[in-house]
């Protein structure tokens, strides 16, 4: 898949709420990777894709 200019839109928001500092915001991006790569993409029990990841909510630990 090309690069469309809807992924430019959909990265200038995301880079708008990233840290200020630069290893902050890759380490931030690194995470949101493998969310991607992991989670969202990994096969639904019964083995099927998920389809609809916009629609799963997803619960993020602080690190306290």
């Amino acid at each position: 898949m090309s690069e469309q200019p809807w992924h430019r839109q959909h990265a200038i928001q995301m880079v708008c709420a990233l840290p200020d500092d630069q290893e902050d915001a890759l380490i931030v991006l690194r995470a949101a990777e493998r969310l991607v790569r992991g989670y969202l993409m990994e096969p639904q029990a019964n083995g099927s894709i998920r389809t609809d990841p916009s629609a799963t909510v997803v619960s993020l630990k602080t690190g306290n």
